[in-house]
């Protein structure tokens, strides 16, 4: 077999445990059975199950940040650029639905808490730096995190707990449609933060 598609089977098959039982639940033993991968040969491409925990966190925070400075980048009107991130980030998680099981039980969990959150600071920090240039004068830097954060809870709350989602709504929460109106809702919502948001850097600016 190919070592690349080894290396592709094994991380298929991590990612998939991982968001099922986390990595605590998750054994070598699992990973080759989902996989069809001998351990022996697992553990020759991956010393540990830390290390293939890096490897597919690196991935996802990598191919996340990718996706949202070529969102930045679309359009020049800041609403129609806080649509785009919107409409990339929630793109990403449809496409990705794991990454949200993941980030969450691992930080459940309390293991791996450090390692989140030194991937996600520097999508944090793009996110800050890149509102900030939109909305000149707009507060200090609480204020940007404050509203990051609320776009953050509203985008991965839906992803995270899809299986409730799944149970509790008459359709299905992840079809094309579905998803459709998920987004509208979120830049309907986000525009209004957005005025406000902007709305406040101007009356701070006139006041100075």
């Amino acid at each position: 077999m190919n070592p690349d598609t080894t290396k592709l089977r094994i991380l298929t098959a991590t990612e998939q445990l991982l968001g099922e039982v986390g990595f605590d639940a998750m054994s070598t033993r699992d990973i080759a059975e989902r996989s069809g991968v001998n351990k022996a040969l697992i553990h020759y491409h991956f010393r540990t199950k830390e290390e293939l925990l890096a490897v597919l966190l690196n991935g996802y925070y990598d191919r996340l940040t990718q996706n949202l400075v070529a969102a930045m980048a679309l359009r020049e009107r800041p609403e129609e650029q806080v649509q785009d991130v919107v409409d990339a980030y929630a793109d990403f998680l449809a496409q990705n639905r794991t990454f949200c099981s993941v980030v969450h039980l691992e930080v459940a969990s309390g293991r791996h808490v450090g390692d989140i959150v030194a991937r996600t600071l520097p999508v944090l920090q793009l996110g800050t730096a890149w509102l900030g240039q939109l909305a000149v004068n707009a507060g200090d830097i609480a204020e940007l995190i404050h509203m990051l954060t609320s776009v953050y809870g509203m985008v991965v709350t839906y992803f995270t707990h899809g299986r409730v989602l799944s149970q509790l709504s008459p359709v299905d929460p992840f079809s094309p449609d579905a998803l459709d109106a998920r987004k509208r809702h979120i830049r309907r919502v986000v525009a209004l933060l957005f005025e406000d948001f902007r709305r406040h850097g101007q009356d701070t600016e006139r006041l100075t």
